[in-house]
C-alpha cells in the first residue's frame, strides 16, 4: 500500500460539497482516506480564472498504481462536471496528485512527485495540515520543512515585456522603485514576449533559486527550467505588484 497526497480545488458554485463527494469516492474499492484538511480559502489571479479558490489536501493509502490512480481522479473530476476548457480557467473539482509514496517518475501522463508542489502556497498551506511528515523525494525535505521555507525565502519577481515596445525600460525602471524593499527583488525583463501584453498574466513570481533546482528535469520535460507561478500566492506581493502595474499602464 502506498501513502499518497492529494489535492483538491475549485472555485465554481459547489465546490465545497464536490470535495466531500470526491473523498467519499476515494475511500472505497479499497483505497483509504487517512486525513483531509479543512477548505483554505484563496483569491485567484487572472483575468480567467474566476473567483476565489477552495483548496484542501487528503493523504490517501491505496494499492493502485500511480497511472491507476490518476485515471481514478480524472474520472472523479469528470464525474463532478469537471470541463477543461481553459488552463488557468475556473474549475468545479481539481484533483492533483502530488506524492506517491516515494516514487520518482517522467511521463507524459504522470510527473512524480508533482513539478510545482514545493513553491506553491495554495497547495502547501493545506498539505502540511494533514501530510507535514510526508517526505519529497528529490528534495529531500518533509511537506513542513518545504512550508517553512516557502514562508520565509526570498522571491523573486519577473516583469515579461515585448523586446518591441518602447515603454518597456520605462515600465521596468518605474517598477523596480517600490518593489525593491523587503524579501522581494525586481528583475528587468530578459526575453522577448508577445508584443500584446497582458500585464496582469505577465507578472510572475518565482523561487530565488529556481533557476538552479536542487536536480534536474529530464528534456522530456521542456520549460520545466523556468517553471514559473501564475497562481495565487504569496498574496502580499502579487496583489502590489498588479496594483503598481494597474497603475503605471491604466
Amino acid at each position: 500500500m502506498a501513502r499518497c497526497l492529494i489535492a483538491l480545488g475549485g472555485n465554481l458554485c459547489g465546490s465545497e460539497a464536490l470535495f466531500q463527494r470526491a473523498i467519499q469516492q476515494l475511500d472505497a474499492g479499497g483505497d483509504r482516506v487517512l486525513a483531509v484538511s479543512r477548505n483554505f480559502e484563496t483569491r485567484a489571479v487572472g483575468e480567467e480564472a474566476g473567483g476565489g479558490f477552495l483548496n484542501a489536501a487528503a493523504v490517501l493509502e491505496t494499492a493502485a498504481a500511480p497511472l491507476r490512480l490518476l485515471e481514478r481522479l480524472q474520472a472523479i473530476e469528470s464525474e463532478c462536471g469537471r470541463e477543461r476548457l481553459l488552463r488557468w480557467g475556473p474549475r468545479t473539482l481539481d484533483l492533483d496528485l502530488l506524492l506517491f509514496g516515494d516514487s520518482v517518475q517522467w511521463e507524459s501522463r504522470l510527473i512524480l512527485p508533482h513539478p510545482a508542489m514545493w513553491l506553491r502556497r495554495f497547495v502547501l498551506s493545506s498539505a502540511v495540515a494533514v501530510a507535514g511528515d510526508m517526505w519529497h523525494p528529490q528534495l529531500g525535505q518533509s511537506i513542513d520543512q518545504l512550508w517553512r521555507q516557502l514562508c520565509t525565502s526570498e522571491l523573486m519577481v519577473s516583469v515579461n515585456l515585448s523586446a518591441e515596445l518602447v515603454q518597456a525600460e520605462d515600465f521596468a525602471g518605474f517598477l523596480e522603485q517600490p518593489m525593491q524593499h523587503g524579501a522581494v527583488c525586481f528583475q528587468r525583463p530578459d526575453t522577448a514576449v508577445e508584443a500584446d501584453v497582458n500585464w496582469f498574466a505577465r507578472l510572475e513570481l518565482r523561487r530565488a533559486d529556481l533557476r538552479n533546482p536542487p536536480w534536474s528535469y529530464p528534456e522530456a520535460y521542456p520549460g520545466a527550467r523556468t517553471l514559473v507561478l501564475f497562481v495565487r500566492s504569496p498574496e502580499n506581493a502579487l496583489e502590489q505588484l498588479r496594483q503598481t502595474a494597474t497603475a503605471i499602464t491604466g
